[in-house]
């Protein structure tokens, strides 16, 4: 009877410990939706009208003085920056170059030291008078890739100390860490693509970047409305993976697909770069150990690791229990992957923006980054593979290889059918978008007070709007419709046509590749 005791005892602690191990190695965690965590203080928040001058706002281009700060009451956290110059990395075109080049500080450099608040009270409204529940030094550049060109700019943020040294940071109720993006959006009119898409996806991956909506204050001029996001990076609450380990050579890594005439000295030589799979001047960027803690051991140990399962995936033993891909990828967050970027049309996938992650003995995961061009939203109309194939990753590399695999093609079209009874229904996304709509609230009018110009394509070159014109929307409201009913149609096309996939794993298609 005692032996029956201290095997349930042996039991219930295996269960603890393997839910501990879980949590503390990046299993999935409760996802805070900004949203519906929300205090309601509406009635101690004056009328927006009284930040608001009217008479400042301007229909041809933006102008800070049509919000008066002073006056700024609001329900979201403010960012207040202060700068001693021009923040570095606006893209430019030097006369006799092809390629694009950056601005840099005063002294050369692509980073600039400045000072963050952040005013976050949680039983009142925020003014910029607030104590700030964040003071801290930071670096700052502009970031994004064809977003850098945007009139709104987003910036990359790096929080320090006094003497420059990385110093994590929480903020607003995110993980503390020290890497952090502040997405301005500018061509998503809805201000909501990003935040809407990295929800859903934290509620159906192991990880997708914290996001929370604020508004900016750059060196007192009002920037509008912000969604300060998590990157991927290695930490606690983000992707939590091993550090390098310098005796025995292995590390947990973050990789990145990048696009760029020029590789950087943290570009990989895997398999699929060095045999040209990839797309042309595409390469797996180097995103985790950084360039302090990477050595030339450790980085032959990531190319091979990696090169490892890109061997087995495009060999003729890709499908097979002992060869195949399978035994090195978690299969069920690649389905959950393929599903995110199909419902919310992410032509980026297999090209820019595309992270993976992988710890020591692990298997490689999939991570989601930046939907601001996806649903509807991506600059240009042009006929493409997509318009052929009406989805976006199926020729995307690795995901090319993979979907030859039936079981990977079932287990989509499963799990698709189980969302859409749940997370992925009409109803819940209707929902959840009039939600979100309900709590921007009056920040929309205060954003488009000092950006609505932009609603006018003629005020814009062609890097700042859709193509052709008429797709550009002429007002918050137009834009969230537009939106709305590209997701929703794209789901219902999706409920008719996921069956489609099977073609991909037929054996008439796949027949040449099989062992």
């Amino acid at each position: 009877m005692k032996n029956k005791y201290w095997v349930l005892i042996i039991a219930a602690l295996t269960v603890i410990g393997t839910f501990w191990t879980q949590t503390e190695l990046g299993g999935k965690k409760y996802r805070t939706h900004q949203h519906k965590e929300y205090l309601s203080v509406e009635d101690t928040i004056p009328d927006v009208q009284e930040a608001i001058n009217a008479e400042q706002i301007s229909e041809s281009q933006y102008n800070s003085e049509a919000v008066d700060i002073e006056k700024l009451k609001t329900h979201l956290p403010v960012v207040k920056i202060e700068t001693s110059e021009e923040i570095p990395g606006v893209p430019y075109y030097e006369e006799g170059y092809s390629h694009r080049k950056y601005t840099t500080t005063s002294e050369g450099e692509s980073e600039l030291a400045a000072t963050m608040q952040i005013i976050d009270n949680l039983d009142t409204y925020n003014t910029v008078n607030d104590k700030p529940a964040v003071s801290t030094s930071i670096r700052i550049r502009v970031r994004g890739n064809t977003s850098r060109w945007f009139d709104k700019k987003s910036y990359a943020v790096t929080t320090v100390d006094g003497d420059g040294t990385e110093q994590d940071r929480r903020i607003m109720g995110m993980e503390a860490a020290h890497d952090w993006a502040l997405h301005g959006p500018f061509l998503d009119k809805t201000l909501m693509r990003n935040y809407i898409a990295m929800n859903f996806s934290g509620e159906l991956m192991d990880f997708a970047p914290d996001v929370r909506f604020c508004e900016v204050i750059l060196n007192g001029a009002y920037q509008g409305v912000y969604v300060m996001m998590e990157t991927i990076s290695r930490g606690k609450g983000r992707v939590d993976i091993a550090r390098p380990n310098l005796t025995k050579n292995v590390t947990g890594y973050i990789v990145e697909i990048d696009n760029a005439t020029s590789l950087p000295v943290s570009a990989l030589n895997n398999f699929t770069k060095y045999v040209s799979v990839l797309r042309k001047d595409s390469f797996f960027d180097l995103v985790y150990p950084g360039e302090e803690q990477i050595t030339p051991a450790i980085k032959d140990y990531i190319e091979k690791d990696l090169s490892k399962f890109e061997k087995a995936l495009y060999s003729y033993d890709y499908d097979t229990l002992a060869y195949g891909f399978n035994n090195y990828v978690d299969i069920e967050e690649f389905a959950d992957y393929f599903i995110i970027a199909e419902v919310f049309l992410q032509h980026d996938t297999g090209n820019l923006s595309t992270y993976f992650y992988k710890d020591v003995n692990g298997k490689i995961k999939p991570c989601v980054w930046d939907f601001n061009n996806d649903l509807g939203n991506i600059s240009t109309d042009n006929e493409d593979d997509f318009h052929i194939r009406q989805f976006v990753s199926v020729q995307a590399p690795w995901f090319w290889m993979m979907i030859k695999d039936e079981n990977y093609i079932n287990l989509i079209i499963d799990r698709y059918r189980e969302f859409r009874q749940g997370i992925l229904s009409n109803e819940n996304i209707l929902q959840y978008i009039q939600d979100v709509t309900e709590y921007q609230g009056e920040a929309v009018d205060r954003n488009y007070a000092v950006w609505g110009y932009s609603f006018n394509s003629e005020n814009l070159d062609s890097r700042n709007k859709l193509h052709p014109d008429e797709r550009n929307p002429e007002s918050y409201e137009e834009a969230v419709g537009q939106m709305t009913d590209e997701l929703i149609g794209r789901l219902e096309w999706l409920d008719e046509n996921i069956e489609v996939l099977k073609q991909y794993c037929h054996e008439s298609a796949v027949k040449k590749f099989n062992h």
